[in-house]
């Protein structure tokens, strides 16, 4: 039960420290509804000819892109998780908890929940903001629940990985190099923007290699066309499985690198 109450009481903590930094929440929830709205303006100019398109069933671009804002807020947010860690290890505070009595393993893991108990409060945000914009989601509240899982499996691994980096550089400049290395290629290398059948064969091949094109299928499942079992068991089976590589990887760099 140690494990569990030490858990507990650093998330809250992370929580009260994220919550006391406003812009930080204000950036956070305004960025993604400006993707949804400035991307969804952009293309529904296009009027009816691009809900003709493969891919969209006659569907607004706005019902089509809204998986894919739920999914780029959680990447993001959770790639940049590490930043805290590295903040924590500059002010000698991770050093201060290896001396108290808690639980190694929580710390790293209470880092992941609440950054993901963050993403979920945004993501839950940006399917409010897109019903009242217009989005039907085909499976209502149950799906809405079953995309928060999908993206928990995504971010999980995201902020597992990017907590693991920051143990490994212990510095703020090669984490930032190869967060923005990574997290923008992966949603333009998936379905996040446009249908499958409209990528190029070679960008729908290296899709299928993407956790962020699994998530997007998932999702948009969910919101378009209900439960497609046939995408949805392999979205979940391969984001646990990046889930899994991502909590692997933290744990190991925490138990050798942190001090």
């Amino acid at each position: 039960m140690n494990f569990l109450s030490d858990i507990r009481y650093q998330v809250l903590r992370h929580l009260r420290t994220l919550f006391r930094i406003r812009v930080w929440i204000f950036i956070s929830l305004v960025q993604p509804i400006i993707w949804l709205v400035l991307f969804t303006q952009v293309f529904d100019s296009l009027g009816a000819s691009f809900a003709q398109l493969p891919g969209l069933e006659n569907a607004s671009y706005l019902q089509f892109f809204a998986p894919g804002v739920v999914v780029m807020t959680v990447l993001f947010g959770s790639a940049w998780a590490g930043m805290g860690l590295l903040q924590d290890i500059d002010m000698g505070i991770l050093s201060k908890m290896l001396a108290t009595p808690v639980t190694r393993l929580s710390i790293i893991t209470s880092r992941v929940i609440a950054s993901m108990v963050m993403l979920v409060i945004q993501a839950l945000i940006i399917f409010t903001i897109a019903v009242i914009m217009g989005v039907n989601i085909a499976t209502g509240v149950p799906g809405v629940l079953f995309s928060v899982v999908l993206i928990c499996l995504l971010g999980l691994g995201f902020a597992a990985f990017s907590n693991g980096l920051a143990l490994l550089f212990k510095r703020p400049e090669p984490l930032m190099g190869v967060i923005n290395f990574v997290a923008l290629p992966t949603v333009f290398l998936s379905s996040a923007m446009m249908p499958s059948e409209l990528l190029p064969g070679w960008l729908d091949t290296v899709r299928h290699f993407n956790p962020v094109d699994y998530a997007v299928v998932g999702v948009r499942d969910l919101v378009l066309y209900g439960y497609v079992w046939s995408d949805l068991w392999r979205s979940v089976l391969v984001l646990a499985a990046w889930a899994a590589a991502g909590i692997t990887f933290g744990t190991l760099m925490f138990s050798a690198r942190a001090e």
